[in-house]
């Protein structure tokens, strides 16, 4: 029987009590367990939060913030600070097939760079509608076509980043997960079989690694 955890870990903004390898075994915890802390978590970070209200604000089809922009913040909760800093970097992600896409991206991430002025986010926004991933390397080329901004999550390279949060429009955090947050928890860069190519995966791999030393990714 699944074990239940301390109520007192999610209704309260206490993090200390974290218990990582629980949420990370499927077991112990269950996955709305992992959401609750996830959304707790992401919630103490104000520039995030911050962003995400923004970005709600233009309207985007189908978005999310996504890959390390939520890792990261998860990552700095359960193991402290990393030891080389990263740039803040926000990935953005929407579905939009309509046939001016191209010139409202432009208009989007120009409001985008208005609202997040002054705070610490470089911005990198990516509309998978019209985009073909190439089954063998995971790259955008020929191949299937994604067509919702799920599916482009679910074939990201690294199976660990395949998480997207949006905020919605009565303030609540939702969450795109297809391969569930287990992986994210445990901290592990899993390869998507399917979709990985391996020069990038171990980029990212070897960013993480110098990021938080003590830990093993893989």
């Amino acid at each position: 029987m699944r074990k239940t955890m301390r109520q007192s870990v999610l209704a309260s903004e206490n993090l200390e009590f974290l218990n990582q390898n629980a949420l990370a075994d499927p077991h112990n915890t269950s996955e709305d367990d992992r959401k609750r802390v996830l959304e707790l978590i992401l919630r103490t970070n104000s520039n995030l939060i911050s962003a995400m209200k923004g970005i709600g604000s233009l309207k985007l089809p189908d978005w999310c913030v996504s890959g390390p922009s939520i890792a990261w913040p998860l990552w700095t909760a359960l193991q402290g600070a990393p030891a080389l800093a990263g740039n803040h970097q926000l990935y953005v992600t929407y579905y939009d097939p309509s046939p001016n896409a191209l010139e409202k991206e432009v208009t989007y991430l120009r409001h985008m760079r208005q609202i997040l002025g002054s705070g610490p986010y470089q911005v990198h926004l990516s509309n998978h509608a019209g985009a073909y991933v190439n089954h063998e390397k995971g790259t955008l080329g020929n191949g299937t076509q994604v067509s919702c901004t799920a599916e482009a999550l679910v074939k990201d390279p690294v199976q660990t980043y395949a998480v997207g949060a949006r905020m919605e429009a009565n303030g609540r955090l939702s969450f795109l997960a297809p391969y569930g947050l287990s992986l994210l928890f445990s901290m592990k860069m899993e390869r998507n079989t399917g979709y990985c190519d391996e020069e990038y995966y171990l980029y990212k791999l070897r960013r993480v690694e110098a990021m938080w030393p003590r830990m093993s990714f893989n």
